[in-house]
């Protein structure tokens, strides 16, 4: 009789252990050991909780967190939170769906943990999920994005761009700025152990401004901390004949010059209807090359600028002419040369005679009869009008008493009548 009862009291105890069991693991509660945040910012610790399910529903259900066993960071009534925490908790799970996720704003570097969870089912239990709690890690300065793109692409390509950050508050995730305009759009995903991921798509036409240009991402979190990302955009795109290349001369050369903007740098070639020309020389900076061309100036003729690279081709052509407008100026100098000349030439040759007839009557007298003969040299036989004028009254009045001076004048003249002879004393003695 006793070994018939030994199979069932063994299902009995089998049954109640499993019971038990199930029981014992209905308490439990899934949260990460640990999760980091950023100073300044928010986090959300992630939390779901089971517990066993009474046979009569529950009316009310109070979640709660704490720390140090006592002191709530977290409680329905706020009177309850100590200081530190008063008005920067806040529980966005819902109970009712086993969600037990807590907000904390504005982390700080004290808010390190470890916190657990309690629940209290009214008319039924309280529990508190000791073993399972979760401590947090504050850093300082965020991570910088993850930015991704092709740096290589064709001009007028279109460009997609992407930038990513880790944070740890869903409700306010970073935002983000770009260098270059665009058609911009955003995603976040929740990713495991309090860290969500958000991503910022950036799409645009490439140009050729945009070649060495860098393309910048910059993510702003809640807090103002900010961090960028950037990388160089390489654009290439078929040759461009920039404006100021020009052909210019001289007397008896002409000077070509070809610039060209290309990426990549490929081939500047020069020619003219018969063939190639040889370049005089050629410098590089960068994506812009510079040929110049030298050739002695002949007749009218017409040269070309070839530029080409893996992208395409461009040519220029320059026209070079000697004519008459191109000459002018050398003809107007020489001309203004020789009416110089021709100036100067008579000009001078006055000037040194002037001189020279100056220091003839500047010569000393050194006799009375070197005077006299000059007296007689200076008279002029043909006075001036004013000089007639003035001696006229003074004639008509001496003309009597003076009469015997020129009989006796008259009496001795010889030869020329304005002829003086300088040795006659009796003439001056009647004087």
């Amino acid at each position: 009789m006793g070994s018939e009862k030994l199979p069932w009291l063994f299902l009995i105890h089998c049954i109640w252990l499993g019971v038990m069991g199930v029981d014992a693991s209905s308490w439990t509660a899934e949260v990460p050991s640990s999760v980091s945040g950023l100073q300044g910012s928010c986090i959300v610790i992630p939390c779901s909780f089971n517990y066993p399910e009474p046979e009569k529903k529950p009316s009310k259900l109070t979640g709660t967190w704490f720390k140090n066993q006592y002191d709530y960071i977290y409680h329905p009534d706020s009177s309850n939170v100590i200081t530190d925490y008063r008005g920067r908790t806040e529980l966005v799970g819902d109970l009712w769906q086993k969600n037990c996720s807590l907000r904390i704003d504005r982390l700080n570097h004290s808010d390190i943990g470890p916190f657990t969870f309690r629940i209290e089912i009214e008319d039924h239990t309280k529990y508190s999920y000791i073993n399972d709690k979760v401590s947090i890690a504050v850093s300082s300065s965020p991570d910088p994005p993850s930015l991704s793109v092709r740096e290589e692409v064709k001009v007028e390509e279109e460009v997609s761009a992407s930038c990513s950050v880790f944070h740890s508050c869903p409700s306010e995730h970073p935002l983000f700025t770009w260098s270059h305009s665009g058609t911009a759009s955003v995603h976040s995903q929740q990713l495991a152990k309090g860290h969500w991921e958000v991503t910022s798509s950036l799409n645009f036409s490439s140009t050729i401004t945009d070649h060495n240009q860098p393309l910048i991402c910059t993510a702003a979190y809640r807090g103002g901390k900010m961090v960028n990302s950037s990388k160089t955009l390489n654009v290439k795109y078929p040759p461009v004949i920039k404006v100021g290349s020009a052909c210019t001369s001289d007397i008896s050369t002409v000077t070509c010059l070809c610039i060209v903007d290309s990426v990549p740098p490929g081939t500047v070639e020069w020619s003219h209807p018969a063939g190639p020309l040889p370049s005089t020389s050629m410098e590089r900076h960068g994506s812009v090359t510079m040929v110049a061309l030298q050739r002695a100036l002949g007749s009218s003729e017409t040269v070309h600028c070839h530029a080409h690279n893996t992208q395409g081709n461009a040519t220029l052509s320059f026209t070079l002419s000697t004519n008459d407008k191109m000459l002018m100026p050398y003809v107007s100098i020489g001309i203004a040369a020789l009416v110089v000349v021709v100036i100067l030439i008579p000009m001078s040759v006055y000037l040194l005679i002037k001189k020279g007839g100056r220091s003839l009557s500047d010569q000393p007298v050194t006799s009375k009869q070197d005077m006299d003969a000059s007296k007689c040299a200076s008279s002029d036989p043909s006075p001036s009008r004013k000089e007639q004028t003035d001696t006229s009254s003074e004639i008509n009045t001496n003309y009597y008493t003076n009469n015997h001076l020129y009989d006796n004048m008259e009496a001795e003249k010889v030869g020329d009548p304005y002829e003086c002879d300088v040795g006659d004393d009796a003439v001056y003695g009647n004087v």
